[in-house]
């Protein structure tokens, strides 16, 4: 009987899907740059059913790229500094219908750092020293805007809610407790019937 009422929910559930791709600008908060100067891209999946009249759950797994680069003005001025974090991601969000062609969304997701490099002088990358934390969570709020029926364009604001690296030497001032990655995503999302 819990089996038929369970497949029975199943079936009364529509579930969308489809995939997703894009550019990211990235920093990090508390290495002493200012500045979106790493490009990144950014890749994977997404499913996701209404859950409530205008409200959608969405689940995407998603490749990214961030870190941090020293820009232009400052690479004028002798000094250098390149970082690239990868990161296998999965954002939960929750996303709600603001106009016809409009949703919000916010959410949070779940991060693996799969590779961390840096290039700290112009020599070349190596293993990042000190090492950034495994495991990322962050906090996401965003827009998406209906070009056609089955594709959008999307912005998306990423924030890491802990430090993703300690400052050098433990060092903690007030509320600024170590590094955080800030993210700017701009993406298309493609819908599969």
């Amino acid at each position: 009987m819990l089996l038929l009422l369970a497949s029975g929910f199943c079936l009364g559930q529509r579930f969308h899907g489809g995939a997703m791709g894009g550019l990211a600008a990235t920093q990090i908060d508390g290495d002493n740059l200012g500045g979106y100067n790493k490009p990144g891209v950014r890749f994977g999946g997404w499913v996701n059913t209404e859950v409530w009249p205008d409200i959608i759950m969405q689940l995407e797994l998603e490749y990214v790229q961030k870190g941090s680069k020293i820009s232009e003005k400052e690479l004028r001025d002798q000094r250098f500094y390149h970082c690239r974090l990868n990161y296998i991601q999965v954002p939960v969000l929750v996303k709600q219908s603001l106009l016809s062609r409009l949703e919000g969304e916010a959410g949070i997701a779940g991060s693996y750092l799969t590779r961390s490099q840096e290039d700290k002088d112009g020599g070349g990358f190596l293993e990042a020293e000190p090492d950034f934390s495994q495991f990322e969570f962050s906090g996401l709020i965003g827009l998406s805007y209906a070009l056609m029926n089955n594709l959008s364009a999307n912005i998306r604001f990423n924030y890491s809610l802990l430090p993703v690296r300690e400052h050098p030497g433990d060092q903690s001032y007030w509320l600024d407790r170590g590094q955080f990655n800030n993210v700017l995503l701009f993406s298309l999302y493609y819908k599969i019937d």
